[in-house]
C-alpha cells in the first residue's frame, strides 16, 4: 500500500526524494520555505567528480554510484521531454609545481605532463606541470536539473507547498507521525528532512542532530567566455572552472565558516577570479556575470546523514560539497528505506545516528 511521506526542503536532494517515492506510488507532500530550488541547489556548480573529491572509503563508492545514476537520471529525464544539461565532459586535476604533481601520481589514474595536458586542453596555463586525466567525470546544470525534477516529481503526482516554514515535528508514542506547517499538522507515515544547512533550525530536531550541520559559505563567478575555452572540468590550487557547452564557466570557490550571511566580497571575488585565471588564463577576457554564494551543509565529519534517525523520521541532509552529486544515490536510498524494499547502497556510513542516538 503507497505510504504517505512529507519531505521537508525542495532542493535538488528533496526533489529527488520525492521524483523517487511518487514514481513508486507514495503519496508525497514537499514543503519549501521559500521556492524549490532558492538556495544551494541552483547556485551550485554541478560537478560530477566523485573521484576528486574522495580518494577511497564509502564517499568515493556511494559517489560513483551516483554518477552512473545521473547518467539514468538524463535518460529518463530527456524521454519526459526535460533535459539537465548533463554532460559527460571528463575532467582534468592539474598539477603546478613538483609536490603537487607527486600527489596526483600517489591517487592514481593516467597521469600526463604539462606538454600532454595543454595537448589535451591548449588553453591551460604554460604554469601547468602534470595533471591527472579523468575520463568518465561529468557536469550537470542544477537550474536545469531542479526544474526537470520538480515537473517530474509533480507529473508522478508529488504535490509542492512554499511560503512557510516548518514549525515542528509531530510525535506519538515515540514516533515522528507528521509536521506543524502554517498552522496545521500534516501527518505521515514519514518525514523527510532535506533542508540542507537549514536542518539545525527544524524545530522539534533531536539535539545530537541539530547541532550536526552548519552552514559553510561558498563565493562563485559566473563567466561568459562567448565561446568554450576548455571543454573539460578543470581542478588545480583549491579552484575549479567548469565550463558549458555554449561558453558560460563557472568558477569556484571559497569555504568560509561565515554563518548565514549571504554578504558577496571583494575578497571571495578576486581570489575566486584569480584562481581560475591561474589554470585557464584567457577567461581574464571573460565577461563578468554575476557573483554568487551558498551555503553547503557541512557535518563535522563531512559526511552526509542519510537514513533512519529515530521511527519516522528519515534524514537526507550534510552532503557539504557532494549535494548535485550524491542527490541520485541518496533518493535511492531514502525510497529504499521508506518503502522497505532492499537498500540498493551502503548507508552504514551515512547513518545519522552516529551523532547521538535519539532516545
Amino acid at each position: 500500500m503507497p505510504r504517505s511521506v512529507v519531505i521537508v526542503g525542495a532542493g535538488l536532494i528533496g526533489s529527488a526524494v520525492a521524483w523517487e517515492l511518487a514514481q513508486a506510488g507514495a503519496r508525497v507532500t514537499v514543503l519549501e520555505k521559500s521556492v524549490p530550488g532558492a538556495e544551494a541547489s541552483t547556485v551550485a556548480a554541478g560537478i560530477l567528480a566523485p573521484r576528486i573529491e574522495h580518494a577511497e572509503g564509502p564517499l568515493l563508492s556511494f559517489g560513483l554510484a551516483s554518477l552512473e545514476a545521473h547518467g539514468r537520471w538524463a535518460a529518463r529525464l530527456g524521454a519526459l521531454g526535460l533535459e539537465t544539461g548533463h554532460r559527460q565532459s571528463g575532467a582534468l586535476e592539474l598539477a603546478m609545481n613538483a609536490a603537487e604533481a607527486a600527489e596526483l601520481a600517489r591517487r592514481g589514474g593516467t597521469l600526463v605532463n604539462g606538454v600532454e595536458a595543454r595537448r589535451l586542453e591548449p588553453a591551460l596555463s604554460h604554469a601547468v606541470v602534470a595533471a591527472r586525466v579523468l575520463p568518465h567525470e561529468a557536469q550537470t546544470e542544477p537550474p536545469r536539473l531542479l526544474r526537470a525534477l520538480l515537473l517530474a516529481a509533480e507529473r508522478a503526482g508529488a504535490r509542492f507547498l512554499g511560503g512557510a516554514s516548518v514549525e515542528g515535528l509531530v510525535r506519538e508514542a515515540g514516533r515522528v507521525v507528521g509536521v506543524r506547517w502554517s498552522g496545521e499538522t500534516l501527518r505521515a507515515d514519514a518525514v523527510v528532512i532535506a533542508a540542507g544547512a537549514w536542518t539545525g533550525q527544524l524545530g522539534g530536531l533531536p539535539e545530537p542532530l541539530a547541532r550536526s550541520v552548519r552552514p559553510v559559505r561558498g563565493q562563485l563567478v559566473h563567466l561568459d567566455a562567448r565561446r568554450p575555452l576548455v571543454d573539460r572540468v578543470i581542478f588545480g590550487s583549491g579552484a575549479y572552472v567548469v565550463p558549458r557547452s555554449d561558453g558560460r564557466v563557472v568558477l569556484g570557490a571559497t569555504m568560509e565558516e561565515a554563518g548565514f550571511s549571504r554578504t558577496v566580497t571583494l575578497g571571495g571575488a578576486v581570489a575566486v577570479a584569480s584562481r581560475g585565471i591561474a589554470l585557464v588564463p584567457g577567461l581574464a577576457e571573460a565577461e563578468l556575470v554575476t557573483h554568487a554564494v551558498n551555503f553547503r551543509p557541512a557535518s563535522s565529519d563531512e559526511r552526509p546523514l542519510i537514513g533512519e534517525s529515530e521511527p519516522g523520521l528519515v534524514l537526507a541532509t550534510g552532503h557539504f560539497r557532494n549535494g548535485v552529486l550524491l542527490a541520485p544515490a541518496t533518493a535511492e536510498l531514502v525510497a529504499d528505506r521508506i518503502l522497505g524494499r532492499p537498500l540498493r547502497h551502503d548507508a552504514a556510513a551515512f547513518d545519522p545516528r552516529r551523532f547521538g542516538a535519539v532516545s
